[in-house]
């Protein structure tokens, strides 16, 4: 693909006002108007032959010279930049010629090019005169490509030298007293040859890697506004083993040559009576419509409006959208006119308007100028944080009527809650919506071990969360607007179905250690785990159970091994026993690493639960105790897993319970939800556990809180105490928002 780099340069003439310079041409009488306009973006063409980065990085536009002669070859204008160069130029009807320089002339650069080009026109009274001139690069070029034969040999140990004349000194080239280029990969340099000078010259040196160094150099003849392409190879067979072969494009072809700057006419958009460079106010019921005008020197073949995601043909009739008119004056001129049934359905807020329009002779045009929309603003992500549950609502206000602006929010069909918008210096009012906070308390919290820390619960309507559709309005002095937004899903559980499950070899000694089951989809993902070991490998198995959705559930089921009860369980984190000889016990870490996206109300999930009296009583219970199943979900800030000692040798220090405290060494516990069955359910129920939080302003980074859900056949299965009758089936874990 070519790189072409445009510029516009556009007459247009009419009866007008007395010559602005006696200098010109006066024949025939009249004037006309030359009209240039300078773009260096109507192509996003790449350079193929050059590091694209480093030749995009230079805008030879940024340099440039604009000369306009007189029929004499008289100079009347001059602009040494663009930003010199008049949107309107009065001329007098006649022949003129225009040169026009771009880029620098320097000796020798990997960026800096120099163009030059000129045409004659003529200026007709009353008639549009479009003039192209095609700047071509007045650079000598060398582009150099290393053969994959070169690396091979010299791994990153070679460079080549070029510079114009008939050898390269290398010594003058590195301290820079030679104008020089370093080529130490593909690459393409220009050069300015100075006067007398028909040759450029190269000079390869390479350290290889068993012949040590080698180096060859030659030159060959060169002219400007030509490009040379020295393709260097490598061959054994070759005296000198380097090969340097020259391919030469002359730059007259321009179908060759891929460098060229064109001067042609673009499109232009103007506002209707403003400056569309101004962002421009608009109050809906008031305004009266806004319209811009699109021209072209050539026949338009696209002209489109985007605005947010609805797209506009405006070519597509005189009423191409609803509250969007337009006006074809000729195949080269229209009128769009936007009114208030266009506008409003995009809120209030700063709208970009964005504009594409091509021509038939390949001109384009991309314009965004900036509608300000009194009204209600549409409540983006950016305006919400689901963690903290807090939403932010704005207006723009235009109208110096509008005195205040009330903001209302609900969940959808709740009771609304309203907060008085403050006013900012740019027109707009906001009003943040929080949840509000109360003392909770948890009936499912222990009897033993109070008091316990202070928990807290979002009182319910107050707040935005997750997977939730949400009304909001504001009052703008008597007016009322409304809309409505929906929340995103929030964050999923993983392998919440319990249907992946795969077999790992969990650690331990030569009683303990081997291969169990394992609730994930492989071994080497650790999410789910259980306490299933090489003695009571069944604590935690995939069944198909009565009842159950999909193929498997999660089956909890008590073992015991030489007399010792382990109970079934489920949880989040890692498990392994210990390594001794003959060790029998085993230590649960709890806790996965989570990256929450949204704060939860709850976790929901799928159970089923057979409660028993104790058949293996030790530590708290006794045989005539009713053995409780328990689930419970945490999510804390900790540093480090928390691990549980249990089995033959057990350790009380270690054992924890999220609803008695707030914090363990591995740092805080944010919140919890739990659950204890001291009776069988009803076969399958869904058990909702609401989270009590003790910290209500801590916010997670990425990645930084854990999660722990845990479930287990016996609430005192730490102490190896329970019932082999009880059983836990869970399955369908999911967040509550």
């Amino acid at each position: 693909m070519k790189k072409i780099i445009y510029a516009l340069l556009l007459l247009t003439a009419g009866a007008v006002a007395p010559s602005c310079s006696t200098d010109e041409t006066e024949v025939g009488g009249g004037t006309g108007y030359l009209k240039m306009n300078i773009s260096t973006t109507r192509s996003g063409a790449a350079d193929q032959t050059s590091d694209t980065s480093a030749s995009e990085a230079y805008d030879p536009m940024e340099h440039l010279v604009v000369r306009i002669y007189n029929a004499e070859d008289g100079l009347i204008r001059k602009y040494a930049s663009r930003d010199l160069i008049p949107s309107e130029l009065e001329l007098l009807a006649g022949e003129y010629r225009v040169a026009v320089e771009a880029g620098e002339e320097v000796a020798a650069s990997f960026t800096q090019r120099f163009y030059k080009g000129e045409n004659r026109f003529n200026v007709t009274a009353g008639n549009i005169t479009p003039v192209e001139v095609r700047c071509t690069i007045r650079n000598t070029i060398a582009a150099v490509q290393f053969d994959e034969t070169v690396g091979t040999n010299f791994g990153e140990n070679f460079h080549v030298w070029v510079a114009a004349g008939n050898e390269v000194d290398e010594a003058a080239a590195e301290n820079g007293t030679l104008a020089a280029l370093k080529y130490t990969a593909d690459g393409t340099g220009y050069f300015t040859l100075p006067e007398g000078t028909d040759h450029i010259a190269w000079r390869f040196v390479g350290t290889h890697t068993s012949r040590g160094e080698i180096i060859q150099s030659g030159s060959l003849e060169a002219k400007a506004a030509t490009k040379y392409t020295l393709q260097f190879s490598y061959s054994k067979d070759l005296p000198g083993y380097i090969d340097c072969t020259v391919m030469t494009i002359d730059v007259e072809d321009p179908d060759e040559f891929e460098d060229t700057i064109v001067f042609t006419p673009d499109p232009e958009l103007e506002g209707v009576g403003f400056d569309i460079a101004t962002p421009q106010n608009y109050i809906p019921g008031k305004t009266n419509g806004i319209s811009y005008k699109v021209t072209t020197t050539y026949p338009m073949q696209a002209v489109r409006l985007t605005v947010g995601d609805k797209a506009v043909d405006l070519l597509g009739g005189e009423t191409p959208a609803e509250g969007v008119s337009v006006v074809r004056e000729e195949e080269k001129a229209l009128t769009v006119t936007l009114s208030d049934a266009f506008l409003t359905a995009f809120g209030g807020g700063d709208r970009t308007l964005a504009f594409h329009i091509e021509d038939t002779d390949g001109g384009t045009l991309d314009a965004t100028p900036t509608l300000r929309l009194q009204g209600l603003v549409p409540v983006q992500a950016s305006d919400y944080d689901l963690w903290s549950n807090t939403v932010t609502l704005r207006a723009l206000v235009l109208d110096p009527e509008v005195g205040s602006v009330r903001f209302g929010l609900r969940k959808k069909d709740g009771t609304w809650h309203e907060i008085e918008g403050s006013a900012t210096d740019n027109g707009y009012y906001t009003a943040s919506f929080a949840p509000e906070w109360s003392e909770d308390t948890d009936a499912d919290r222990p009897a033993d071990g109070g008091p316990f820390p202070t928990i807290y619960t979002q009182t319910e309507g107050t707040g935005i969360f997750a997977a939730n559709e949400y009304e909001y309005r504001a009052d703008l002095g008597g007016t009322q607007q409304s809309a409505a937004f929906t929340t995103p899903d929030g964050d999923t559980i993983y392998n919440s179905g319990m249907e992946l499950w795969s077999k790992y070899t969990v650690t331990g000694s030569f009683i303990t250690g081997g291969e169990v089951p394992f609730p994930n989809e492989n071994a080497s993902t650790a999410f789910w785990v259980s306490g299933n070991n090489g003695q009571t490998n069944a604590l935690c198995t995939g069944r198909t159970i009565e009842g159950n959705n999909g193929t498997l559930c999660a089956a909890l089921q008590p073992q015991t091994a030489a007399g010792v009860f382990a109970a079934g369980n489920l949880f989040t984190g890692a498990f392994d026993c210990g390594t001794g000889f003959a060790d029998t016990f085993g230590f649960a870490r709890f806790g996965v690493r989570y990256t929450f996206t949204a704060r939860p109300r709850a976790l929901r999930l799928h159970i089923n639960a057979t409660v028993t009296q104790v058949t293996n009583a030790k530590g708290p219970l006794t045989t005539d105790d009713i053995d409780p199943a328990r689930v419970y979900v945490c999510i804390t800030n900790w540093t480090d897993r928390h691990a549980v000692k249990s089995g033959l040798s057990y350790d009380e220090s270690s054992f924890w319970d999220p609803a008695k405290a707030s914090s363990l060494a591995e740092g805080a516990i944010i919140g919890y939800g739990s659950k204890t069955y001291t009776e069988s359910t009803d076969g399958w129920v869904t058990l909702t556990l609401p989270i009590h939080w003790y910290d209500k302003t801590a916010a997670p980074a990425a990645g930084s809180y854990s999660l722990v859900i845990s479930c287990t056949t016996s609430a005192y299965g730490d102490y190896t105490t329970g019932s082999t009758n009880n059983r836990l089936y869970v399955e369908d874990f999911e967040w509550v928002y």
